[in-house]
């Protein structure tokens, strides 16, 4: 006759059925994240356009300027802004090894010399000596980040600026209609409601005045149907 069945065999069993539901539930939000986040993408990097010309309009560089261009997506913008662009330099800081590596051959391939692509993490500080540039640009970097990280982001860009040196921003903003709180809903829905409100209620262009900058004000704003892009310029004293 066998070994009678233990307590602590007892429950394993019963605990089996308990482990297996909490896996399935765990792998069912993991693949409902990452549907979720390439539809976000997609929208993001690749239907929202209209703001783009209003956007490369207000940054006008001078020759020479020496402009930096920050966050998830910048090596591909960059590389846009360097052929749009010539008299000026421009530096895409990606988070995206794979996405930088693509910009590299996109350059080398178009034979573009005035801009450069490098890896570099979207928190924390950048690779760059204080007042290195003239200008920092940074597209759809804000409305998925803590405010706490918000903040931190403008007060690192605001290191690396030149006294006078400008930064541009589009992002997310207060939807003007029911349709426009879509993609803003999305991003609540990725990185939490601390990251999105401050641009539902357009309360998160106040970041760049507590990190220091002066000037600040609206350059445009573009309806995107599924969200509302702001372009915000500040000034650093």
């Amino acid at each position: 006759m066998g070994a009678p069945l233990s307590f602590q065999r007892l429950r394993s069993f019963v605990r089996w059925p308990r482990l297996l539901t909490s896996l399935a539930g765990y792998l069912v939000y993991r693949i409902r994240f990452r549907v979720s986040k390439l539809i976000y993408d997609f929208i993001c990097f690749v239907v929202a356009r209209a703001w783009q010309e209003p956007f490369r309009a207000s940054l006008a560089p001078r020759a020479n300027d020496r402009i930096l261009d920050f966050g998830a997506g910048s090596g591909s913008t960059a590389v846009t802004s360097a052929r749009r662009f010539p008299q000026a330099s421009f530096i895409g800081a990606d988070p995206n090894p794979k996405a930088v590596e693509k910009a590299r051959q996109n350059i080398a391939r178009r034979q573009i010399p005035n801009v450069t692509v490098i890896a570099a993490p979207l928190h924390g500080r950048l690779p760059f000596d204080a007042g290195s540039f003239d200008k920092v640009v940074s597209v759809l970097t804000f409305h998925d980040r803590t405010p706490d990280e918000k903040l931190d982001i403008a007060k690192e860009m605001l290191r690396i600026l030149r006294r006078g040196g400008t930064v541009l921003v589009a992002d997310f903003d207060k939807p003007a209609s029911r349709g426009e709180r879509g993609i803003l809903r999305l991003a609540e829905y990725i990185s939490g409601p601390a990251a999105a409100e401050p641009h539902m209620n357009g309360s998160w262009t106040t970041v760049f005045a507590k990190a220091g900058f002066t000037g600040i004000r609206c350059r445009s704003s573009s309806s995107v149907g599924v969200g509302r892009i702001t372009v915000v310029k500040a000034r650093k004293r």
